[in-house]
């Protein structure tokens, strides 16, 4: 196991800028009842029962079984460890009431997935342990932190996000090569499973889902199992997919129009809303930096297609990627009701944060649906692979 010592200081600026006097990560069997975080510190599991608290003044604590002691002293930037004898429960009570924090951070939310973390049992078995200390604490969501430390890729974590964006994009330029008459929304499914099992890829979501391939707007799409049904003639394809290695994965879409036998390109309707969605993606891709939010960018590109006439697309513009596809933290969305949180779509995006962009536009002729992926840097943001154009 070890400690990804890159996060450290963001962990622990997090904490600061959160006014959080520490974080407390506990769980067990996380193998079984996953702990999102858990990954994106490093390559650790919780087995027997686990608890990691940061604390602001740049320390982490871990609080082990005698089972597990020996391995964690072996993890640098792991500063303490205490070894329970009784219970954990126990434990827990001892840190805390030497650290004695005014703010605790704790792994719930209503807002984000790979911040809610912490299981009821868990929380039940803490609920006890702060009704026995003798000083006032609050306990608050680590949203934020998550947010930070999930989203705030580091140089490395960026260049395997990129690796996997380039190798998905490379194989989706492909698709034309092997569609002919008679070629189904499984073939092409099948094709970028083979090429990329092939080179040693995986996935980037579900196998039995990634990915999504529509070729008929008259056949349901979305997240759904692959149907078989014949490419046709005047209609466009639209592939959502991506590719995963090493703990890291990407999230493109990319379009295509079949010609029928007596055309040379597309009806000028399908490019006016190919090139409309196209320039949107730039156009907020641009605008995106350090500082704004992603209800900010979302705009940027949802009055762009919308001032053109066309219905905003009931979906947000893009969300972060990395880890996992839907890689949780801020997102770029307008104020519907599933997205109208401010932790979502008001607080400030950051450098390090890989977001996709991916507005929409629905034809007689399908879905035109380009998606991207791009990273925000010191500089403005860049594309992680070469934009469809």
């Amino acid at each position: 196991m070890y400690l990804d010592k890159e996060k450290l200081p963001i962990i622990y600026e997090a904490l600061r800028e959160n006014q959080v006097d520490a974080w407390l990560i506990t769980g067990r069997e996380s193998i079984m009842k996953s702990e999102p975080v858990l990954p994106v510190l490093g390559d650790m599991d919780f087995i027997i029962a686990t608890t990691l608290i940061f604390t602001a003044e740049g320390k982490c604590i871990a609080i082990v079984s005698p089972l597990d002691v020996e391995g964690y002293k072996l993890i640098e930037g792991i500063d303490e460890v205490v070894e329970y004898q009784t219970t954990m429960e126990e434990s827990i009570y001892e840190v805390l009431s030497k650290l004695k924090p005014k703010r605790l951070a704790l792994d719930y939310s209503s807002s984000d997935a790979a911040a809610d973390g912490l299981t009821v049992g868990m929380y039940k078995m803490l609920e006890r342990v702060f009704a026995r200390l003798d000083f006032k604490m609050e306990t608050v969501s680590a949203f934020p932190i998550v947010s930070d430390v999930r989203g705030r890729k580091t140089s490395t974590q960026i260049e395997k996000i990129r690796h996997c964006a380039v190798k998905a994009d490379e194989y989706l330029r492909r698709v034309p090569e092997m569609c002919k008459k008679g070629t189904t929304s499984l073939d092409i499914f099948n094709f970028l499973h083979e090429v990329a099992y092939g080179d040693g890829y995986g996935m980037s979501w579900a196998d039995s889902q990634c990915p999504g391939v529509s070729v008929d707007p008259n056949v349901p799409s979305g997240h759904m199992g692959i149907v078989s049904t014949p490419i046709v003639e005047g209609y466009l394809i639209n592939i959502d997919y991506g590719v995963s290695k090493d703990g890291y994965c990407s999230d493109l879409q990319r379009m295509y129009y079949v010609l029928k036998e007596d055309e040379v390109d597309a009806p000028e309707e399908v490019k006016k809303a190919f090139y409309l969605v196209r320039d949107a993606i730039k156009e907020a891709k641009e605008f995106m930096r350090e500082g704004v939010t992603g209800f900010q960018v979302d705009q940027i590109a949802r009055h762009k297609i919308v001032d053109e006439g066309y219905d905003s697309w009931n979906a947000a513009l893009g969300h972060q990627v990395g880890h996992q596809t839907h890689d949780g933290g801020t997102i770029l969305a307008n104020r519907r009701p599933r997205y109208n949180r401010p932790e979502l779509i008001d607080t400030p995006l950051r450098v390090g944060n890989v977001f996709t962009i991916e507005p929409g536009i629905e034809t007689p002729w399908g879905r035109v649906g380009i998606e991207e992926d791009v990273v925000i840097t010191e500089h403005g943001t860049e594309w992680l692979a070469e934009p469809q154009q």
